[in-house]
């Protein structure tokens, strides 16, 4: 019996995918920094974020980035909706939203960490509720900021403060985890893929054959190579040849 009503089901899944990751490939944050001149892809982190631009392009870019992508993550669950799937399955348009950010077809599937993205599926899912994991999360964020995983624990804490009082609020428990369970695989993506601090590829790293250590040794003979050069300069090189023979 559930097999029959799983079949009709099927293409409307199909449906929700595909327009999920429309969805989620919509790239507001590469949009909105070309507006203003700069490759997002360059600058900062090199991620298609709202992060980025908020630090790298411009506090107001980085709102506007920020309601956008949450925006494409709401949108994603509710033609979901539209389209006739129930409400656990519809996640899956979710799942998808947050995949397109992370590669967008519309800028050579390059993209953001997709945190953003997951507010919005969650906002679809838990209303004004989220706003207590948004609240948790900014404050967790300053308390970590000098860590570079401070994103994925904002994500962490605000999760699993909205599981912490979802028993005062009722929220259908297969919603709620699997709603973290989406904030679980997106915090892993984040970490297995250093969005919080990759690397200026620029700066070559040193070779450990030329790491001089700094020892006592090492300033004695500095000290000597300094005093021979000032010897050469002070005594001309024709005087130190003739001088045996003096």
């Amino acid at each position: 019996m559930l097999f029959d009503e799983l079949i009709p089901l099927i293409p409307r899944v199909l449906a929700a995918l595909l327009v999920g990751y429309l969805l989620g490939s919509i790239p507001f944050a590469y949009l909105v920094a070309r507006l203003k001149g700069i490759d997002i892809f360059a600058t900062g982190s090199r991620r298609a974020g709202t992060a980025n631009v908020f630090w790298h392009v411009g506090r107001t870019r980085g709102m506007m980035v920020f309601a956008g992508d949450a925006f494409k993550g709401a949108l994603a669950v509710n033609v979901a909706w539209m389209l006739g799937l129930p409400e656990l399955m519809a996640l899956v348009a979710g799942v998808a939203a947050i995949a397109g950010h992370w590669k967008s077809v519309f800028t050579g599937f390059r993209g953001g960490d997709g945190m953003v993205v997951l507010v919005g599926v969650s906002l679809a899912y838990l209303s004004w509720f989220i706003l207590v994991g948004i609240g948790v999360g900014f404050v967790a964020v300053l308390l970590f900021r000098r860590s570079v995983f401070r994103s994925s624990l904002g994500i962490l804490c605000g999760y699993g403060a909205m599981n912490a009082l979802n028993p005062l609020r009722g929220i259908d428990w297969a919603v709620m985890l699997g709603i973290t369970a989406l904030a679980m695989v997106v915090i892993t993506h984040n970490i297995l893929t250093n969005a919080d601090h990759r690397p200026d590829e620029s700066a070559l790293p040193l070779d450990d054959d030329l790491i001089i250590e700094d020892t006592a040794a090492v300033h004695t003979e500095a000290a000597r190579l300094r005093e021979e050069a000032i010897l050469r300069q002070v005594i001309p090189a024709d005087d130190e040849e003739s001088e045996p023979g003096r």
